[in-house]
């Protein structure tokens, strides 16, 4: 087992004791939270990155009032607001949907139409050339 004493790491084995800079960080892991009483997360010095490829940093803010009806309130507002945006965006999400399939099936129905049209025109075409009287 390694211990640390006036900068040095000791170990118990036959291992040299082991100089630690000043400038080097021990490396005990940083805990993620706080102590749970407070359940404020750590700012950990690495940034987060969105969807959307912004960073923020997280950043520790004043103690709010942490009433359990004061946590469920806040938490509701959150909820139903994140929510009323994520249906909105639903919403017009499936609206553009309908209108991309309606154009694809007027889409589909011209093209049919206009494949009918030139197959109906080589027919004719074909007919014309093939009765022999040379008219187009």
């Amino acid at each position: 087992m390694e211990r640390i004493f006036n900068g040095k790491i000791q170990g118990t084995g036959r291992r040299r004791n082991k100089r630690i800079s000043q400038d080097e960080p021990i490396r005990l892991g940083t805990p993620e939270y706080n102590s749970p009483i407070s359940g404020t997360k750590e700012p950990s010095g690495s940034s987060e990155v969105n969807s959307t490829g912004q960073t923020f940093d997280w950043k520790l803010t004043p103690i709010r009032d942490t009433t359990a009806g004061k946590i469920l309130e806040r938490l509701n507002v959150l909820e139903k607001s994140t929510l009323g945006y994520i249906h909105s965006h639903q919403d017009r999400l499936k609206a553009r949907l309908g209108e991309s399939q309606q154009t694809e099936e007027e889409f589909l129905r011209e093209s049919n139409q206009i494949k009918s049209d030139i197959y109906h025109l080589a027919v004719a075409q074909q007919n014309s050339n093939g009765n022999g009287n040379g008219h187009h």
